[in-house]
C-alpha cells in the first residue's frame, strides 16, 4: 500500500526553487513512447505571465515526439526528504534548445507506509518488562513498522551490558505518547530487535525495534497518528496545500 499527498498552491514554486538549488535529478518520460531522459532544472522563468521551469532539450526527444500535437511528459524525482515525487504536464515550449515547462497544478508526494519514519514527539516512550525488569525507552523516531528508541542508564537503573540481544523477540510493549497527542497507549503484542548499538556517550544503547504482531485496530491508531504528525511537519517546512489520497 502506498500513500500520497497532493502538493498544490504556494508550495509548488518553493519546491521548484529547492530542486534548482540542490541540483536534483529528474527522470523525464515522454508518455506512450518509452523515451526516458535524466534532466536537471537549469532555471526558472515567468513566461506568458505564468511560472515555468527550464531544462535542456534532450537528444532524440523531438524525434520521439514526431507527429504528437502536445508533449505528454511525466516527471519523477526523489526529494531531499528521500521520498518520491511525481507530476505530469502537457504545457511545454521549446526555445533555443531549451524546454520551458509550466508548473503543474499539483505534485504527488509518495511513500511506503511501513518505511516512512518521523521524529517522535518529545516525551514519547516505549515501555516493556523483560526478566521482571521494567524498561522505559525514549523513542527517537517511529514508523508504522517499527521504531528507534534510546535505553539510557540512570542512577536508579544501571546495567553492565545491554539487557536485550539482537534478533530477540519481546512481548507486551506499549507506546506512550504525550497526553496532548494521544491519551491511551498503543499496544504492540510483540516486536523483534533489529539492531542494538551503544550510544556515542557510552551511557546506554540505541535499539531498533520491528513490530512483529500488532492488532489491526492498534495499527490503524498508529497509522493515523503518524500521518497526522507528518502533515504537521510538512506544513512547518513548506506552505503545502494538501489533499490526501491512497492507491493500492
Amino acid at each position: 500500500m502506498a500513500e500520497y499527498e497532493k502538493i498544490k498552491g504556494g508550495a509548488i514554486p518553493k519546491l521548484f526553487k529547492e530542486l534548482l538549488r540542490h541540483k536534483t535529478i529528474l527522470k523525464m518520460t515522454l508518455v506512450d513512447t518509452g523515451h526516458e531522459h535524466l534532466a536537471l532544472i537549469t532555471g526558472l522563468d515567468n513566461r506568458n505571465n505564468a511560472p515555468h521551469f527550464i531544462i535542456d532539450l534532450p537528444e532524440g526527444l523531438e524525434q520521439a515526439a514526431a507527429g504528437t500535437d502536445r508533449w505528454h511528459l511525466h516527471f519523477e524525482f526523489t526529494g531531499k526528504d528521500h521520498i518520491k515525487y511525481t507530476f505530469t504536464t502537457t504545457d511545454t515550449q521549446i526555445d533555443q534548445n531549451r524546454i520551458y515547462i509550466k508548473y503543474p497544478q499539483k505534485i504527488d508526494r509518495w511513500q511506503r507506509r511501513e518505511l516512512f519514519r518521523i521524529v517522535a514527539p518529545m516525551g514519547t516512550k516505549l515501555c516493556l518488562t523483560h526478566d521482571s525488569v521494567r524498561h522505559d525507552l525514549g523513542v527517537i523516531n517511529i514508523s508504522i513498522g517499527g521504531t528507534l528508541a534510546a535505553l539510557v542508564q540512570t542512577r536508579s537503573h544501571r546495567f553492565e551490558k545491554a539487557p536485550f540481544a539482537d534478533k530477540q523477540f519481546l512481548k507486551d510493549i506499549e507506546l506512550i505518547f504525550p497526553s496532548e497527542i494521544m491519551q491511551t497507549p498503543i499496544r504492540i503484542q510483540s516486536a523483534q530487535i533489529r539492531r542494538i548499538k551503544m550510544n556515542s556517550e557510552k551511557t546506554g544503547y540505541k535499539v531498533g525495534f520491528e513490530f512483529y504482531e500488532i492488532d489491526a485496530a492498534e495499527k490503524k491508531r498508529l497509522t493515523d497518528l503518524i500521518y497526522q504528525l507528518q502533515r504537521q511537519h510538512l506544513r512547518k517546512r513548506l506552505p503545502l496545500d494538501l489533499e490526501n489520497g491512497e492507491k493500492a
